[in-house]
């Protein structure tokens, strides 16, 4: 019979050995609930377009097979979404989160149209591409210039900051959407109607198209700022508890999407497009400033540190959950697990896990290079 060597892993009993196999994995839930309980009781300031949609199928941007479903549920250009589900919706950012996260859930949409409010009743399309759901709607941006790019098409045509356009080559354009229609053609300029304070002009703008035929216009339009509530520690810790629920769900959730035909290639992440992406979210956040940085950098990596602690809980014998496993099957057995059983199962999920990683890896690469 095997005897484990006194002081070893192995020696202690399944108990302790399960003890200290969770611990690692649970570290990573405690890291986010910490920093998501901080950022709710610092607060913070969200960048959004407002509640306002563009209806997709008013719009010729995108082809689809069927209807989607936000025009199946009666939803109009213009309508503001004051509730999904009885939760307040204050920006884009909370319709898309809740939408992406709900693909094929029964959504009860409370939208304020002109002095009427109706409850509309949808259901998301999964979207297999990314996993995500999707309704067919699109922001509704107000043409207020916010920035514009020195050297740039706006620039070049006496764009600047503060300025409204009110219509393109004579057509009135109401948000970014209609304006994007009329440039879907790629004409080679546009003379853009602009208010300017009391006064409005007219600016010849010669455009520039990107490889995927995107207009640059070289100038950023204005988001609005939404100030989170300012939260004591117990709302705050409850807010950071919910909200790491909430990822764990959508993440098991993801789990399960990725047996439903949902692209690997778009949905699984590896060690350097995860490393792109933490420096991207870094970056836009850090563009709208230090506080917005912080809390965006921090959010992200605690998203990241919960689905690590998922993932480390697989019963797969090279992680954290296959030594769970392992020690809770010598308490049903009552007696250790052969120690060459072991060896080999180890090898074998290790060589099954280092070829995922090589795998996601080149998907990793591929995907930067286009291909």
């Amino acid at each position: 019979s095997w005897t484990p060597e006194p002081g070893s892993f192995f020696a202690a009993s399944p108990w302790k050995r399960i003890v200290v196999a969770v611990s690692g994995p649970l570290a990573n839930v405690v890291f986010a609930i910490l920093v998501l309980t901080a950022i709710w009781w610092i607060g913070f300031q969200v960048f959004s377009d407002d509640n306002r949609i563009v209806l997709a199928t008013d719009y010729r941007l995108d082809s689809f097979a069927v209807p989607p479903p936000a025009t199946q549920a009666g939803l109009a250009t213009g309508d503001r979404v004051l509730f999904i589900d009885r939760r307040p919706i204050r920006n884009f950012q909370d319709l898309q989160q809740t939408v992406a996260s709900s693909p094929e859930a029964e959504l009860v949409f409370t939208v304020q149209r002109g002095g009427r409010t109706l409850d509309l009743l949808l259901r998301p399309q999964l979207d297999k591409s990314s996993g995500a759901g999707r309704i067919g709607i699109y922001s509704w941006r107000d043409l207020l210039v916010e920035k514009v790019t020195p050297g740039g098409a706006a620039a070049i045509a006496g764009l600047a900051p503060g300025d409204r356009i009110v219509s393109a080559s004579g057509a009135p354009v109401r948000h970014w959407t209609d304006l994007e229609q009329l440039l879907q053609n790629r004409p080679a300029g546009v003379v853009l109607g602009v208010q300017r304070g009391s006064r409005e002009l007219s600016l010849p703008m010669v455009l520039r198209y990107s490889e995927e035929c995107y207009p640059n216009l070289g100038v950023a339009f204005r988001l609005q700022s939404f100030r989170s509530p300012r939260l004591g520690l117990p709302g705050a810790l409850a807010r950071g508890l919910g909200e790491t629920w909430d990822t764990a769900v959508m993440t098991v959730k993801g789990i399960g999407l990725l047996f439903r035909g949902v692209s690997l290639r778009n949905s699984v992440a590896g060690p350097l497009k995860i490393t792109y992406y933490v420096g991207a979210v870094a970056s836009s956040g850090f563009a709208l400033g230090v506080g917005q940085g912080l809390v965006t950098t921090f959010r992200f990596l605690s998203l990241i540190s919960v689905v690590l602690f998922l993932m480390n809980l697989l019963p797969i014998p090279a992680l954290d959950g296959g030594q769970v496993l392992l020690s809770l099957l010598q308490v049903l057995r009552r007696r250790p697990v052969n120690p060459q059983l072991i060896a080999r199962i180890q090898t074998i999920s290790f060589s099954v896990l280092l070829a995922v990683a090589v795998v996601v890896t080149a998907n990793d690469i591929l995907g930067f290079l286009g291909r």
